[in-house]
């Protein structure tokens, strides 16, 4: 197995920097966390999906902001965008019959990621972490709120999440469970 062309501490300080310039551009947690996690690990050698299919999935992962079309009601996105981003690097085919990968896959993401959401806000869902985070929660389907969390927010878990996950995909990556292209 190849080596990333950056060290691990370095892909994780890109990772934190994309995260607030996206978060600046595009607003939305889970196309913020997608992006940067995915452009990040491109950056440091690790590539998960080429650019014509970041375009292509754009759209759909925007739909999962701020727990589902900015409802607030379900997993946050940039937690939605993270296990998104690891099912990428598992490799795991429609065609395959391999149940046993996905279930690998599933449980990695569990112990690695989701753990420290529940640990830290005791949920995944996202008018939760708002609750912990900032000490309330907005309908964010509201332009009037969805403004009002935009001014304050300084990007919420964005920035948190994308260095978690990248450096979770990175050690996954070195222990040969993580099959993305060098």
């Amino acid at each position: 197995m190849n080596s990333p062309k950056e060290s691990k501490e370095s892909i994780i300080k890109k990772a934190g920097e994309l995260a607030a310039i996206y978060e600046a551009k595009y607003k939305g947690c889970a196309q913020c966390t997608f992006l940067a996690i995915v452009d990040a690990l491109k950056w440091g050698g690790i590539e998960l999906l080429p650019e014509s299919m970041e375009e292509k999935l754009y759209p759909a992962i925007a739909m999962l902001t701020a727990g589902g079309c900015m409802t607030g009601e379900g997993t946050c996105g940039a937690v939605a965008s993270s296990i998104m981003a690891f099912g990428l690097a598992s490799g795991a085919s429609k065609d395959s019959s391999d149940v046993a990968a996905i279930r690998q896959a599933a449980e990695i993401i569990r112990n690695k990621i989701l753990e420290v959401y529940f640990d830290k806000y005791h949920s995944i869902l996202c008018k939760d972490i708002q609750r912990k985070y900032f000490g309330k929660a907005w309908d964010l389907s509201d332009d009037k709120m969805a403004h009002e969390f935009l001014g304050i927010t300084n990007g919420c878990i964005i920035t948190d999440a994308v260095k978690l996950a990248v450096a979770c995909l990175i050690d996954e990556y070195e222990k040969g469970d993580v099959k993305a292209a060098i």
